[in-house]
């Protein structure tokens, strides 16, 4: 429907509204005769001439809150609300009117009282009849396809907004049909019209006597407990189960159908959701040029699609690996943001400065990195030199080309590092903490953000177990008490980027990672959530902890002190708790050990990068109060 034949519908039925209610007014209140004799002889002139101000004015009220402009068919509470003052504007116009003459010019006070309740329930009761009929048309009756019939666990601000969700776009196929929800004050009453049968335990046998086709959780604040519990028993009786993003998408007016989605293991990891406020960061990276290694990585594909959303002036992202870097290209094409790619190595230092010098970045974000602890076990040298000694190289060319800011991603395997990939990123922080100490760090301020476990990165254990399940089993985990950190790639990220927005001029933060998980119940979690039975469909087999794997993983040294920051989920260390190393010092062993191979792959043995790190780090030189005042 055109907007000028949907204007003279509404006008007409709006219009037909208003003089339904003011003649029934009038007719209530003197009597229901079918002419004007009912009505005493000082009114009957006036009742025609009253209408030909009094109906207009409605229609004018109406027409200035937008009645006649918005999209009609979706009308909820506010859109009622507006009809609701439209209709007492005009009704106090004319209540002054009213009292301005006299009550010469308008009807008496019992007529205008009725009048008001008469006009506002009509025009609500046609919003209403449209909003069903387009419902209806769009539904059963138009698709000839039948509506899945929906149970929802969860009747709280999650489930409502869902339900409404659902009842206002029936195209879309499901109507929820029954809630169940762990209040059992909500038991045996309604939601939207839908009753509250119980609690989910009831749900296995109202699946087969009701013919459900699905069920879906909305309780996005549930404990992962009780996630576990409820999905563990759906799963075994094959009840098929999706799940709601967050509160906060939903209360937002973010979400929407299409995001309901099957469940994961993210939704079994759940912790307090991050909130994050992208304002501050937008602040700091709007109209500015940022530059992104390690782009075709897990953390730096997600660095550069958020990063891109912040609208730079321009964004650079580099990595050594062309397939990778092409994926992280194409997520971004249409962003309107100016995207350069480039096929860099970090080791290559001339590369490196000559980018440098042609693009003047702001700001780099630097997650290249050998991450893979079986891999660079074998691997030292190559972990040595990408991780620490190209991440020292970057840093000082990021302080001779002018960079404003340079942000080094870390991971809690620096802390107490018993693997080589530990140790290369231990002396990447200290390389940082040694060039911060000289004293020539420029106009260059430098951040170091270190943290966990991401769930889903590249080589992570999550898809390995997926993997392991798929093909029958069995699942192979390490150790029954093995525990690690988990937190999402975005909220990582995001945190990631707010922290590098702090004013500190030098800062190491640490991300609050919440409570470590033991990989034993991820990989149980997992099992379950294909709809099998840990070791009695799928085995799972303990392999003992491989070479540099530790049990527990921990985000700081005993020594490190950690302060608050302004998000509760980024803390920094205090300043006296650094640990720094002169920088002559550490550029001596740097290059000592890069000059101490044959091949570039297998020499030195790990040992010498642990004795490396034993002589920088374990035996670090007294930090000085200049020094100190350097680091905050």
């Amino acid at each position: 429907m055109s907007r000028s034949i949907r204007f003279l519908v509404l006008l007409l039925l709006y219009g037909g509204a208003a003089v339904i209610s003011y003649w029934v007014s009038w007719k209530l209140r003197f009597g229901f005769y079918v002419e004007l004799d009912g009505i005493p002889e000082r009114f009957r002139d006036k009742v025609v001439l009253q209408a030909l101000y009094m109906i207009p004015t409605k229609l004018v009220c109406l027409y200035l809150l937008g009645q006649f402009t918005g999209l009609v068919r979706f009308f909820r509470l506010p859109d009622a609300i507006r009809l609701f003052i439209g209709s007492s504007i005009a009704t106090a116009i004319f209540s002054i009117v009213w009292v301005a003459s006299s009550y010469a010019f308008v009807p008496p006070g019992s007529v205008l009282l009725v009048d008001f309740f008469l006009f506002t329930s009509l025009i609500v009761g046609i919003r209403v009849a449209i909003r069903v009929f387009d419902e209806q048309s769009k539904g059963f009756l138009k698709s000839g396809k039948k509506l899945q019939r929906v149970a929802v666990i969860g009747a709280g601000q999650a489930g409502s907004a869902l339900a409404s969700e659902l009842s206002s776009q029936p195209q879309l196929g499901m109507r929820v049909v029954v809630f169940f929800d762990d209040s059992r004050a909500k038991h045996s009453r309604q939601l939207h019209g839908v009753s509250i049968a119980g609690s989910p335990e009831l749900i296995p046998s109202y699946f087969r006597t009701h013919d459900l086709d699905k069920v879906i959780l909305a309780m996005p604040s549930a404990q992962p407990e009780r996630l576990r519990e409820i999905i563990s028993l759906l799963k075994k009786h094959n009840i098929p189960v999706e799940t709601v993003p967050s509160v906060g998408e939903i209360v937002s007016g973010k979400f929407n159908v299409s995001k309901i989605r099957e469940v994961n293991i993210e939704d079994l990891l759940y912790r307090e959701p991050i909130e994050i406020n992208t304002d501050e960061i937008r602040d700091f990276i709007k109209g500015k040029q940022v530059m992104v290694t390690g782009a075709g990585g897990s953390i730096g594909q997600e660095l550069a699609e958020q990063v891109a959303s912040m609208r730079p002036a321009k964004l650079l992202i580099v990595d050594r690996c062309e397939s990778a870097l092409f994926l992280t290209e194409s997520k971004l094409n249409g962003v309107g943001v100016e995207i350069v790619t480039r096929v860099v190595d970090v080791k290559d230092r001339d590369a490196i400065g000559r980018m440098l010098s042609e693009f003047s970045p702001d700001t780099i974000y630097h997650a290249a990195a050998h991450k893979h602890v079986g891999m660079m076990e074998r691997q030292p040298h190559e972990a040595f030199l990408n991780n620490s000694k190209a991440t020292y190289q970057l840093a000082q060319l990021a302080v001779k080309h002018g960079v404003a800011h340079f942000c080094l991603i870390s991971t809690d395997k620096a802390v107490y590092p018993s693997s080589v990939m530990g140790a290369t990123k231990r002396l990447a922080e200290l390389s940082i903490q040694s060039l911060i100490s000289s004293g020539d760090t420029g106009k260059t301020r430098f951040s170091m953000v270190r943290f966990g476990n991401v769930i889903g990165s590249s080589g992570s254990v999550i898809p390995i177990f997926e993997k392991q399940i798929d093909r029958g089993g069995p699942v192979t985990v390490t150790d029954r008490a093995m525990t690690r950190y988990f937190m999402t790639i975005p909220e990582a990220v995001g945190l990631v980027l707010l922290a590098s927005s702090f004013k500190e001029a030098h800062a190491l933060y640490v991300l609050d990672m919440g409570t470590p998980v033991k990989i034993d119940d991820v990989a149980r979690d997992l099992i379950r959530l294909k709809g099998l039975e840990p070791d009695v469909d799928i085995e799972v087999t303990y392999i003992g902890a491989r070479p540099g794997e530790k049990i527990d993983e921990v985000l700081q040294y005993n020594e490190e002190a950690l302060l608050p920051t302004a998000h509760p989920k980024i803390l920094r260390l205090a300043a006296n708790a650094i640990k720094v190393v002169a920088q002559a010092t550490l550029e001596s062993r740097f290059e000592l050990l890069s000059s101490e191979t044959s091949d570039g792959l297998f020499v030195p043995e790990r040992e010498r990068v642990f004795g490396l790190l034993k002589e920088v780090d374990l035996k670090p030189e007294v930090i000085s109060s200049a020094s100190e005042s350097r680091i905050t």
